[in-house]
């Protein structure tokens, strides 16, 4: 029954994912807050990160129905939802109070912002924890987020901080100058990897307990 849920719940993020990002591609529905039409959407780490999310539920997916769930899979499925764990955790702790919730919870970013992201860290510490992996490859976790911040404060070295609606720094890291935007990101590839190491050693536990109940 277990099994179940968690291919249903993982292809029901994968679809939603697809549908959100959707929505905010045609313009379907307002977007909110740091949200564009067309393909100017995939500048935006929340996006990045629930597409990442979205292809790593639906291969953990297809694994589930083979039965064939590999230790590399799990390690994909830490990364993904430490991803969108970090797109939770940043506008909750950072975006919402400079830009005000109400623009970060609207149409196609209630669920890019909070729906899934807790439905996916929910599905795994609940479903999606069962093969072991050594504490050492939670620093996988942190690989999107990097990528994305060479890339971000790349962009801005090349073509400058730019003004609205053209700002280049669209989050808003580098308001108080380069050292401080530089920290915020040095600290924002450090929770998602306190984040990672939360969700494996929860997962864990549960692992833990349900064998220690079996063994019984």
């Amino acid at each position: 029954m277990k099994r179940t849920i968690s291919i249903l719940l993982n292809l029901l993020i994968f679809t939603l994912s697809l549908l959100s990002w959707g929505a905010m591609v045609f313009a379907i529905t307002d977007g909110g807050m740091l949200s564009m039409p067309g393909w100017r959407s995939l500048r935006f780490f929340t996006v990045l990160s629930n597409l990442f999310n979205a292809g790593v539920c639906l291969a953990f997916a297809i694994a589930r129905i083979r039965n064939r769930v590999s230790e590399r899979m799990q390690v994909f499925k830490l990364m993904g939802t430490a991803a969108v764990g970090l797109t939770f955790l940043t506008v909750m702790g950072f975006l919402g109070p400079v830009y005000g919730y109400g623009g970060m919870f609207l149409g196609g970013n209630l669920w890019l912002h909070l729906l899934l992201p807790v439905l996916s860290i929910l599905g795994y510490l609940t479903m999606d924890s069962d093969v072991p992996i050594s504490f050492r490859k939670t620093l996988w976790a942190v690989a999107p987020m990097l990528v994305y911040a060479v890339g971000y404060l790349g962009n801005i070295l090349i073509q400058g901080v730019g003004d609205w609606p053209d700002r280049h720094d669209f989050y808003g890291f580098l308001m108080w100058g380069w050292g401080a935007g530089v920290v915020i990101l040095l600290m924002l590839t450090l929770v998602t990897w306190l984040l990672a190491v939360l969700l494996w050693r929860f997962g864990r536990s549960r692992k833990t307990k349900k064998d220690l109940f079996v063994s019984h």
